[in-house]
């Protein structure tokens, strides 16, 4: 729309107001502030015309809405204020995108026979009720823009006229709308990074008025509480929003770090945090709280992280840069001789780089994780080996990928693939037990490579942690009694850390992406098992302090000098970023009196925890979540509870569809069902998996498996179905597509005895849960001799651990939502803010979009306008699988409980040599898959605690 939404704009006078019963449709673009979604109030300040207002008018992109209250009809009518598709050069003028304009009025005309358009209002048309242009005595205007949500509508309005320019069509004219509004001075606004009004800030006009505190019933305007006018200001007045606290904040698009922020008359917004607030209490004493003037990264997927990562590694390899590289590594799976670098460039390898580093008088340093600790004078028996074998695959989650035996189908639970591969390794091995315990440590192969090549050193490197310093572990049962014979040692060194030096400087990298093979991952994920991932570089002080987490676990595994620990070495590290960064860990508390403990986190830490607590509890706009096991403890339970009532937008959790937990599925469901329980969250909760479309489930060795036919009729209601040939048949599970239909085959049926078919069971229709809890594909009757295709939807197996808030907060690094990732295994994360928090060119809003337009299927060009607003962008969650929208509700994910994955474990792995062995076991200790016995092992050996945790 170019002309006035408003026929008689001159006839209204204009006063400040405030935005009450927005209709639900309304309340993601205009959030309101106070208890969640169930308040109110827009925390947006409205406009309120007083006169007669006449012809309201919208564009074509226009909706309108009716209520029925006390006697009247209450009318909400919004639209864009400017139509880009009739003239495509606004989209260049409007830098702060298209404004979303709403009118509310009343009259008497009845609801219940007046629904309004839902296809919109014709362009210039006037809004007509009981045939006769709407009259109006009464008129608020709301307005919002995308990128810069705290701006209140008077500024909205004003900086739509500006953008608009000279452009005037039709009478009145979209100026002489805004123009009538003359005589009203706009709000000075603080606000929190989410754009909601501060509250509780301390806030006062440098040498003069103040200071005050802002409450509530200031709505964040500034002026009124200092009780001034932009008149009275004066000259050259300075706002000071910090009050001497270390924090970040913004005007205009200027971060003014000490808080102190200089007006001009077209100072509209200032919006700022208190770092304090947002980052927890640092745990480390080699660490700071947080490092400014740092320069931070991110990365979506693993190619772009590899190419980035190379590139400077390479620099550190090559002797013409004239300086002494260093390359340091730390993971949780390392790949050391397999290319990993773009083919552009000399040296794609872990090996290559270590060799050349070395031989050119650098540091080439490596620690990997070590699994496998057993106790001394262990003797090991089938009985024993199974039992430790069971604990340590399921505690290492995809460990099975590195010896040989992943899960290729993407759709099946791994801890039963763990237990098969385990049946395998007992038949072939059987002979020498020890050799076999000695193959799980999946990077011993890698960690022997590398140390041996000249001036290379590189190490396993174990945690101490043992089962007595996990409160909660559970020592006396059946598994426990068998286990710990063997081993009484099950955390890990996790974090994925890599450091490198070279002639442009120090670069640290962080977060969930390890070097190896099942990494190579883009956004398409064009694997037949995808996998994806967030990683992170850190240019900056920051980088030091990931470089000292390294030094740290260094000197405990070797007593060779590192080149980065020398005196100095650190020295002159980048200052001119404008990322803050807290770089937080997490390590396992002894029990008191143990003599253990990390010499560099005595008493363990637990600042990963800390400082996600302290960032949910600051989200007003989005919580935004990807992880790969999502059981967290409690402290983290409530905090993501708790927001529900101070986060006005959604709140998105990302997870795969296998939680790759044993016993993890209740704990997940529960903890899914917990958020949503008394209904604060809402229909701002979505919690999905990734879910790619049908892939045919051959391959370039067996190109005719899965190429099958029915072999009898089947009705739209049968759950058995019989494919042919029997050669071709999968393993289960699979999915077989016949026509339009999709089922999913979970079960071979015993007993049917045909040299030429099979006879399977499927789950159909709404039992199939393809789309949601309840939906699949339409049941169809379907002809013997009709074409049948067997494969799979495969999932995106989600590895990140990382949460946005606000578009001012990001965490990136390798501790998951659960006791592992925050009391007891050896983690890092980065956290970040802005000096700018969530203005201007934003890479923490850009990760944000390239996500969920990777996650959503839509291209970056119309992502970059449809998910700018998180609140609005929340329903192209709920598009169909089918239009190529990868996120899929979780209920939709196959299994449903345990005992259904115990099933498919048991027929699909029936012809495997030693599993009678894995069977027996499995079946003396049946009761795990439920009750106590299921807890104490999961708190014992799959997800263990230390003392960090409270009671």
């Amino acid at each position: 729309m170019l002309t006035s939404p408003i026929a008689g704009a001159t006839a209204l006078t204009w006063a400040h107001a405030v935005a009450t019963d927005l209709p639900k449709t309304l309340r993601l673009a205009f959030p309101p502030s106070g208890p969640g979604a169930t308040a109110p109030e827009s925390e947006q300040l409205a406009l309120r015309g007083t006169g007669t207002a006449t012809g309201l008018r919208f564009p074509a992109s226009g909706r309108w809405q009716h209520a029925q209250a006390n006697g009247s009809t209450v009318h909400w009518i919004w639209g864009s204020a400017a139509d880009v598709l009739l003239h495509g050069d606004l989209a260049t003028r409007l830098t702060l995108g298209n404004p979303l304009i709403a009118l509310r009025f009343e009259d008497p005309t009845d609801a219940t026979t007046d629904k309004g358009e839902k296809k919109g209002v014709a362009l210039g048309d006037p809004v007509a009720l009981a045939g006769t242009p709407v009259s109006t005595g009464d008129l608020l205007v709301l307005a919002r823009v995308p990128g810069a949500p705290g701006l209140d509508t008077l500024s909205v309005l004003r900086y739509a006229a500006d953008s608009l320019g000279v452009i005037s069509v039709g009478t009145p004219t979209w100026q002489d709308f805004v123009a009538s509004m003359s005589a009203l001075t706009s709000p000075l606004r603080v606000l929190d990074p989410g754009g909601s009004p501060a509250v509780g800030r301390s806030i006062a006009i440098v040498g003069g008025a103040g200071p005050v505190t802002l409450t509530p019933a200031h709505r964040g305007d500034a002026l009124a509480a200092l009780g001034m006018t932009r008149s009275s200001l004066g000259a050259g007045p300075v706002l000071d929003v910090l009050a001497g606290a270390s924090g970040v904040a913004t005007s205009g698009g200027e971060p003014h770090a000490d808080g102190r922020v200089p007006l001009t008359t077209d100072s509209h917004v200032v919006t700022a945090a208190n770092l304090e607030d947002w980052l927890g209490e640092q745990g480390a004493a080699s660490l700071e709280r947080f490092t400014r003037g740092n320069h931070v990264t991110a990365f979506s997927d693993g190619l772009a992280t590899y190419a980035n990562l190379f590139d400077e590694a390479n620099r550190a390899a090559d002797p013409a840069s004239g300086a002494a590289g260093a390359f340091y590594v730390t993971g949780y799976s390392l790949h050391h001789d397999v290319p990993l670098a773009p083919s552009g460039m000399p040296l794609r390898t872990v090996e290559s780089l270590a060799e050349h580093i070395a031989a050119n008088g650098g540091d080439a340093r490596f620690l990997a994780l070590q699994m496998i600790q057993l106790n001394p004078g262990f003797v090991a028996t089938t009985e024993t080996v199974l039992a430790v074998s069971s604990i340590i695959l399921a505690a290492a989650g995809t460990i099975t990928a590195g010896v040989g035996f992943g899960n290729d189908g993407g759709d099946a639970f791994s801890f039963f693939s763990h237990a098969s591969a385990i049946a395998v390794m007992l038949a072939v091995a059987a002979g020498d037990l020890q050799s076999m315990l000695d193959s799980f440590d999946l990077n011993r192969g890698a960690i022997e490579g590398l140390d041996g090549l000249a001036g290379v050193e590189a190490h396993l490197d174990p945690v101490d942690a043992d089962v007595d310093d996990n409160p909660l572990a559970f020592t006396t049962g059946d598994l426990a009694a068998a286990a710990l014979v063997a081993q009484r040692r099950f955390n890990v060194f996790h974090q994925k850390i890599q450091v490198v030096r070279n002639d442009r400087g120090v670069h640290a990298y962080c977060g969930g992406i390890d070097l190896n093979t099942n990494r190579l991952q883009s956004p398409a994920h064009t694997d037949r098992s995808p996998f994806h991932d967030v990683h992170a570089r850190v240019n900056g002080r920051a980088a030091g302090e990931l470089t000292t987490t390294f030094i740290e676990r260094w000197d405990r595994a070797s007593s060779t000098p590192l080149a980065l620990a020398a005196a100095g070495a650190l020295n002159g590290l980048p200052t001119d970023g404008e990322d803050v960064v807290q770089v937080a860990r997490t390590y396992y508390g002894p029990d008191p009196g143990s003599g253990r403990g990390l010499t560099f986190a005595p008493t363990g830490e637990r600042t990963i925890l800390d400082t996600l607590v302290s960032a949910i509890s600051r989200a007003r706009r989005y919580i935004y979540i990807e992880d790969q096991y999502l059981t967290p403890p409690r402290e983290y339970r409530d905090a993501l509870v708790a927001a529900a009532r101070h986060v006005s937008g959604p709140l998105i959790i990302v997870v795969p569809s296998d939680p790759d937990q044993p016993f993890g599925l209740p704990r997940r469901q529960a903890f899914i069902a917990e958020l949503a329980a008394d209904d604060a969250w809402g229909d701002r909760l979505r919690v999905g998996v990734l879910r790619k479309r049908f892939s045919h489930i051959g391959t370039n060795r067996d190109t005719a498996k899965g190429r099958l036919w029915l072999d009898v009729d089947v009705s739209d209601t049968e759950d058995l179905v019989k494919l042919a040939p029997k050669e071709r048949v999968p393993d289960t599970p699979f999915w077989i597509t016949v026509g339009s239909e999709a089922m999913r085959v979970h079960q071979k049926v015993a007993g049917i005895t045909d040299p030429d078919a099979v006879m399977v069971r499927v789950e159909r229709g709404a039992a199939s849960r393809l789309f949601k809890a309840d939906k699949g594909t339409s049941t169809k009757t379907h002809k013997a001799k009709a074409a049948v295709l067997g494969g799979m939807f495969p999932d995106i197996y989600v590895h990140a651990k990382m949460m946005l808030v606000d578009d001012a907060f990001a965490s990136i690094g390798s501790a998951n939502a659960n006791r592992r990732g925050f009391y007891s295994d050896g983690e890092c994360n980065i956290f970040a803010m802005r000096e700018r928090v969530a203005d201007g060119d934003n890479w923490i809003r850009d990760l944000r979009i390239a996500l969920w337009a990777e996650h959503l299927g839509l291209t970056p060009e119309f992502a970059e306008v449809a998910l700018r607003d998180p609140g609005a962008a929340l329903p192209l969650f709920d598009r169909s699988f089918v239009t190529g929208c990868r996120f899929t509700p979780f209920a939709a994910q196959p299994y449903a409980t345990m005992g259904a994955l115990a099933t498919e474990f048991n027929d699909r792995t029936t012809t495997l040599p030693g599993l009678a062995v894995v069977l027996a076991f499995w079946a003396a200790l049946g009761e795990l898959f439920v009750g106590a016995e299921a807890d104490h092992s999961f708190d014992t050996f799959i997800d263990p605690s230390s003392t960090t945790e409270p009671p």
